[in-house]
């Protein structure tokens, strides 16, 4: 509900305090470029800032020595991938040279070479086909051990 009453004369809206004048558009319009300016002008300050703050830690990142870890850290991998070395004794695995170790699969993977590991193709099982010979009677679960 309205607090207004309604079928006033022209003399009553007066006498109330309406105002019935148009709207003035030229402040209004100064006052939106004012705050669009300043909006924009923010924006480019901002970005100027965020700039010069991100180019300062890039150069000082890249004037800053290296770090010993990281120089120990290529060190140690350096010396894993060309060295021979024992990993477990009992197990009887060793450490190869990456070099001599990619020359060993080129030659196990020549024609004629003796894979460790099943490489010939085979059809690949589709759901359809898996699902009927694990239901069927001939192929009963194997017992849980």
């Amino acid at each position: 509900m309205s607090n207004t009453p309604k079928n006033l004369t022209p003399e009553e809206v007066a006498e109330l305090g309406f105002d019935r004048t148009e709207v003035q558009t030229v402040p209004v319009l100064v006052v939106t470029v004012a705050i669009v300016g300043f909006i924009v002008a923010v924006c480019i300050g901002c970005a100027i800032y965020y700039n010069s703050f991100r180019d300062a830690a890039v150069e000082r990142i890249q004037l800053e020595p290296v770090s010993k870890d990281y120089l120990d850290l290529q060190t140690r991998e350096s010396q894993q991938l060309n060295t021979y070395g024992r990993l477990n004794k009992a197990a009887g695995t060793v450490r190869l040279p990456i070099d001599k170790a990619m020359a060993l699969v080129v030659v196990e993977a020549a024609p004629g070479g003796n894979w460790k590991f099943p490489v010939t193709p085979y059809p690949v099982k589709k759901p359809e086909d898996a699902a009927p010979a694990a239901t069927s009677p001939a192929n009963p679960p194997a017992p849980a051990k």
